[in-house]
Order: structure tokens, then C-alpha cells, then sequence
């Protein structure tokens, strides 16, 4: 019975020392601030760049909430090919380093997609994904 506890013990001993050598040498991930609007809309752009999505692709409009808020909303047109659920989750990946949220929400039968840019439960950018078969022909993956 002594034996047995004391084995019992020296495991979790051991286990504290591994678990505690394996929290140590783990790194802090990073977070990143966004230090103004300009930041996140240069990264929003690079996003449309690496995907494909060129300039006459895209409009960007003002949209006013109420008597003083605004923000900004990006339509893009994008041909039938283009992976909509591709897209999102790459800009996700980009963004949620510096504690943005990327939810969306697909409309039916269209699916056309509308991505919301999070940040403390405040809307910060939209983006509206539209499907335009006349785009079909553009080399955009």
C-alpha cells in the first residue's frame, strides 16, 4: 500500500514538471493592435489583393449608422468560381490576431455572402460578396 502511493506520487510529480516544462517553453501568442482605420482597410486590401480580387472589383461606400456613426462597407463582385468560404476564412486568419471577429452570414438562393469586421461588439467594416457570372472570364481563383 505504501509502495503504491508512493509511486502514485512520483507520477504526478513527474507529470507537474513535464506539464510545467512544456508551459514554459510554449510561446505567448501574439496579439497586434489596429491603430487606426487606415490600418484595417490597408489590410482588408491586401486580403482582396492576395485573393485575386482586382480594383474595378470592388466598391467602397460610406454607410451612415446613425446621426454620427459611419463605416465603412466593400462590395465585391466576384465571378461563380470564386470560393466565397475560402475567402472568409483566410481574412479571418489575417484578422484575428489583432482581436477581430469575422462572422457571416450567407444569403439563399444567391449565395452571396456578408462579411461583418468585429471588434468589441462593434461593427467596423462590412464586406458584401455578390456573384456576377459576366466575371467568369476574369483569371480571379
Amino acid at each position: 500500500m505504501k509502495n503504491g502511493k508512493k509511486i502514485v506520487t512520483a507520477l504526478l510529480a513527474l507529470t507537474c514538471i513535464i506539464s510545467g516544462i512544456i508551459l514554459a517553453s510554449t510561446p505567448a501568442p501574439k496579439f497586434y493592435r489596429i491603430e487606426d482605420f487606415a490600418q484595417l482597410d490597408s489590410l482588408l486590401q491586401q486580403q482582396f489583393q492576395d485573393s485575386g480580387i482586382i480594383p474595378s472589383q470592388i466598391q467602397a461606400s460610406i454607410i451612415h449608422v446613425d446621426s454620427v456613426l459611419t463605416r465603412k462597407e466593400f462590395r465585391i463582385e466576384v465571378p461563380s468560381r470564386f470560393s466565397k468560404t475560402m475567402f472568409h476564412i483566410e481574412l479571418d486568419k489575417q484578422l484575428s490576431p489583432y482581436d477581430l471577429e469575422t462572422p457571416a452570414r450567407v444569403h439563399f438562393p444567391s449565395r452571396d455572402m456578408n462579411i461583418y469586421v468585429y471588434h468589441n461588439k462593434t461593427v467596423l467594416r462590412t464586406i458584401r460578396l455578390t456573384t456576377d457570372p459576366e466575371l467568369d472570364s476574369l483569371q480571379t481563383q
